[in-house]
């Protein structure tokens, strides 16, 4: 019985010292993260626009919520835009389906009423408006954990973006000025802004063209004498065709000057949780990395850091202490691998990079260092 009890002791004790390195472990992360967090309060009586700290915008119909009881609600609203936000805040980037992603921000939302969360109505959703351009073919996912991220893709999700009308605004006669200031706009999906860029494109080169051949028409009518008028005198030149040209070369200028007013920054969701939008990102090879622990022995819980170095794509995981690790790696680029661990308090890492050519075997050689230094270390490139 004696020993059963100094038996069960030992477990306990050891029990406990790998949840106190663990918890450790967890404490350096949380000591990392950035804090990117509003909280709002009100009373939902009309339709309602609440601006986060970093400039996104949610819409809230009145009507949004199923269980809703005209108390206080509590708005969270978290905003990470920045890839060292991303790291820092552990936020990985890969779906359900093991798919490296590319992103462009990711944004929590969340409401409860006096403590009750409220769910959202059938149907119904909430329009968000992000600060920030999003990259071509994006995407959005979701995910309702805080901690580990496989974010899966929004079936069905409404995307539109307001674009400058030019039909109404040549109607009207008005030139708009660089930051799209002063004319008209419509709002349109997102999956139908090229199409329209094209339709409305054609139609106002088209206008101009007859426009401009009236306005020859109408002035030769004027200044010259039917009768006498001779069609073929080549001194008269191809008017038409050259103001035409001009009218073209003018109007993809404008495109130009205007193509960030096409790019979607707005979506309408009855998701709450973490939001991402995102593009999946092309993948050069895959390998499997080795990597040995030199002082693994002093060590029971490590993470490894995954940075690509030119995209906002990064991946987060966290072992148990082992000699050898064997990792399968997506290659996009080059890639920082940072491996943190601790002992009690003092922080301990090491760190390399991965390209499609270079090893995949690496001896990790833990060096203490301090929190700032370890931000540093994960930030650069």
């Amino acid at each position: 019985m004696k020993n059963y009890i100094i038996l069960l002791l030992t477990i306990l004790l050891f029990t406990s010292c790998q949840e106190d390195i663990t918890s450790n472990l967890k404490q350096i992360e949380t000591n990392l993260k950035t804090d990117n967090a509003s909280i709002s309060e009100f009373i939902l009586k009309n339709d309602t626009i609440i601006k986060g700290r970093l400039g996104t915008q949610i819409f809230i119909p009145k009507d949004l919520f199923d269980n809703y009881t005209n108390g206080k609600i509590t708005f969270e609203l978290k905003e990470y835009f920045s890839k060292e936000d991303i790291i820092l805040n552990g936020l990985s980037t890969i779906t359900d389906k093991d798919e490296l992603l590319e992103s462009s921000g990711m944004i929590y939302i969340n409401f409860t009423e006096e403590g009750k969360q409220l769910t959202i109505k059938e149907g119904k959703r909430y329009k968000a408006q992000l600060p920030n351009k999003i990259l071509a073919n994006s995407n959005l996912y979701s995910n309702a954990n805080d901690s580990i991220f496989k974010w899966e893709f929004i079936e069905g999700i409404q995307r539109d973006t307001a674009i400058i009308d030019i039909l109404k605004n040549a109607a009207f006669g008005i030139t708009v000025d660089k930051t799209g200031a002063g004319g008209f706009f419509k709002n349109v999906k997102t999956d139908s802004v090229s199409i329209i860029q094209k339709r409305d494109s054609l139609l106002l080169i088209k206008n101009r063209k007859e426009s401009k051949k009236r306005e020859i028409q109408n002035q030769i009518i004027a200044e010259t004498n039917m009768a006498e008028f001779d069609f073929g005198d080549p001194s008269f030149g191809d008017f038409t065709e050259t103001d035409t040209t001009v009218t073209t070369e003018q109007l993809e200028k404008q495109y130009k000057m205007y193509q960030k007013f096409y790019d979607f920054d707005t979506f309408a969701s009855s998701k709450l949780g973490w939001i991402n939008c995102d593009r999946v990102l092309n993948v050069e090879k895959e390998v499997t990395l080795q990597l040995s622990l030199k002082n693994h022995k002093n060590i029971t819980h490590f993470s490894v850091y995954y940075i690509y170095k030119n995209y906002k794509t990064f991946l987060k995981e966290s072992y148990r202490s082992t000699p050898a690790l064997s990792k399968n790696f997506k290659v996009s680029g080059r890639t920082k691998v940072v491996v943190m661990s601790t002992t009690n308090d003092t922080y301990l890492y090491d760190f390399f990079y991965v390209n499609k050519s270079s090893k995949t075997n690496f001896e990790i050689n833990l060096k203490e260092t301090t929190l700032d230094n370890l931000k540093k270390v994960l930030i650069s490139q």
